[in-house]
């Protein structure tokens, strides 16, 4: 386990039982002054300057509203729902959420605006080539055709995707300017229930008709008792591999690290093109044991060096929700700030965070398997599903010597 690990668990240790601010809904608003700058209007009348991240440039003291600044700039004022876990959400929060969407947008745009000139470029070498292809070398020159002509359909798709993403990020630029980015936020939630509550539906259909069947799909004999049984209902189990297991070289304690494991992998559907067989964010996560004390820790690696624009960073005591396949919801927070670090020989940016748990969390994680994980950003909060349903059962059942 590497230096900083260590001494962020120490640390760790010390904080463990300290509780963290919760969201507070306040009655500011967002407007944009004669400038085009977004600002951050107070029922006082005072205003500062709104970043994106909630943070105003240094030196930036609130201020009178400028008598310039518009006052008809689109606010919301109807009610916002908590997420579920009870989860208070505000207007900033949700703005911040657009503000990183418009940026996956814009990179998305980028990526595409590049690929589109680089596909010009070839072309264009394609058919000096072609010019300069000695005339009585007929198979060179329809060598060279075929080339060019796959060259100008590649260029094609290429101006075709570019445009649309254009677009795209145009339309998720508007809606963080010109407001109705609550309404949109509201629609995108309804559409994820809607599709997570289907998906459910089929899950359980398909439980049903297995169960009615009443024949496992394959049978196991247990090695302990020799007794049958099913692989799908009763899975065997998988060996605990521990990463570090010895005297913690920082509090002189004892210390288990479980072996890393793949949580999730998510890729946001504007990249996805454009990175390939890459995944744009991978999640891996293990248990520690040290000092009495238990540790979630999750590694968040982008493969794209630019994420930290959109993502910004995950502060001390940001929200950790997972989500139980039996409704349950489990609030963690973590225990200090990281701003991620980049790798330039790898080409990646990392964030590792440690998120302090207790025993009554641990016991509720041990009843169902997990369905989602929600981060919080200083961008606001991102969901993502759970591809390794048992992580939690798995892990916690290794860090307590029960598997």
């Amino acid at each position: 386990m590497i230096q900083t690990t260590r001494l962020s668990l120490r640390a760790l240790c010390i904080v463990f039982s300290i509780i963290i601010f919760f969201p507070v809904l306040s009655a500011q608003e967002i407007r944009q002054n004669e400038r085009g700058e977004r600002i951050i209007v107070y029922p006082d009348g005072s205003w500062q300057y709104f970043s994106g991240f909630g943070e105003p440039p240094s030196g930036v003291e609130p201020q009178p509203v400028p008598a310039t600044t518009p006052t008809n700039y689109p606010v919301f004022s109807g009610e916002i729902e908590p997420l579920e876990g009870s989860i208070s959400l505000t207007e900033k929060d949700i703005f911040k959420i657009a503000v990183r969407r418009s940026q996956l947008a814009k990179d998305a745009a980028d990526i595409a605006r590049k690929r589109a000139e680089e596909a010009t470029a070839s072309r264009e070498k394609l058919e000096k080539e072609l010019q300069a292809a000695p005339t009585n070398n007929e198979e060179l020159r329809q060598q060279l055709s075929a080339r060019l002509k796959t060259a100008k359909k590649m260029e094609q798709d290429a101006r075709v995707e570019a445009q649309l993403a254009t677009s795209e990020a145009t339309t998720a630029e508007q809606l963080t300017q010109k407001g109705g980015y609550i309404e949109d936020f509201k629609a995108t939630q309804s559409r994820r229930k809607n599709a997570q509550r289907a998906a459910r539906q089929q899950q359980l259909a398909s439980t049903g008709s297995y169960e009615k069947g009443g024949m496992p799909v394959s049978d196991y004999y247990s090695a302990a008792d020799g007794t049958a049984g099913d692989l799908i209902a009763n899975p065997p189990r998988k060996p605990c591999l521990m990463a570090f297991e010895g005297k913690d070289e920082d509090t002189n304690q004892y210390r288990r690290d479980c072996q890393k494991q793949l949580l999730f992998s998510y890729t946001d559907e504007r990249l996805r093109v454009f990175l390939k067989d890459k995944e744009y964010l991978r999640c891996e996560g293990y248990f520690t044991s040290l000092a009495g004390y238990r540790f979630l820790t999750l590694q968040f690696t982008f493969a794209y060096p630019n994420a930290r624009e959109a993502y910004g960073f995950i502060e001390e005591g940001s929200i950790l929700t997972i989500k139980m396949l039996n409704g349950d919801f489990i609030n963690l927070r973590a225990g200090r700030m990281d701003r991620g670090s980049y790798d330039t020989k790898r080409e990646v940016l990392t964030y590792r965070v440690h998120y302090p748990i207790d025993r009554t969390q641990m016991n509720l994680l041990l009843q169902s398997e997990a369905d989602l994980i929600r981060v919080f950003w200083s961008s606001g909060f991102e969901e993502y599903e759970v591809y390794q349903l048992d992580f939690f059962i798995h892990q916690i059942g290794c860090i307590e010597g029960k598997s």
